[in-house]
Parts: C-alpha cells; sequence; structure tokens
C-alpha cells in the first residue's frame, strides 16, 4: 500500500527549494508540468500557494506531485566558506 500524497508533501518540498534557492518539477493535475524556482510559499484565507519565478503564483490544490529538479548534494562547502 502506497503513501497517498497530499498538500503538506509539497509544503515540505517547495519550501525547501525556496530557502535552498534549487528548481522544483511541478506536474499539474491537468497534465501539465514546468521546471522552476521557488520564490515563497504562503497560506491566505486557508488555501496554500506557491509563488514561482517565471511562473507567478499557483494553488497548491492544483498540483498533483513537486519534486527536486536535481538529486540534493550534501556537503558542507558552503558552510565552510570554501
Amino acid at each position: 500500500m502506497g503513501h497517498i500524497v497530499e498538500t503538506c508533501d509539497f509544503v515540505d518540498v517547495l519550501e525547501e527549494a525556496a530557502v535552498l534557492g534549487t528548481e522544483v518539477v511541478i506536474d499539474l493535475r491537468d497534465g501539465g508540468h514546468f521546471t522552476d524556482s521557488v520564490r515563497d510559499v504562503v497560506t491566505e484565507e486557508g488555501q496554500d500557494f506557491a509563488l514561482f519565478k517565471n511562473h507567478g503564483r499557483l494553488a497548491l490544490h492544483s498540483v498533483a506531485n513537486a519534486r527536486r529538479a536535481a538529486p540534493r548534494v550534501d556537503s558542507y562547502e558552503g558552510k565552510l566558506g570554501q
């Protein structure tokens, strides 16, 4: 039995991308998809929205899936000032 994907799963991926400045791949419920950078994730009147660099504001109820565009690389390089 698989995990049921919910909006909170997308919020975690999108918030991480906004903080780290990485791109995400968004699959829409209508069959469309795009890759973009996330500027912010907000909740207004109980509804969640993502604000994208090139695709503007998107209600998360229209998202079927959200994932990192590239694998995460764990490294201390940027933290050590090298």
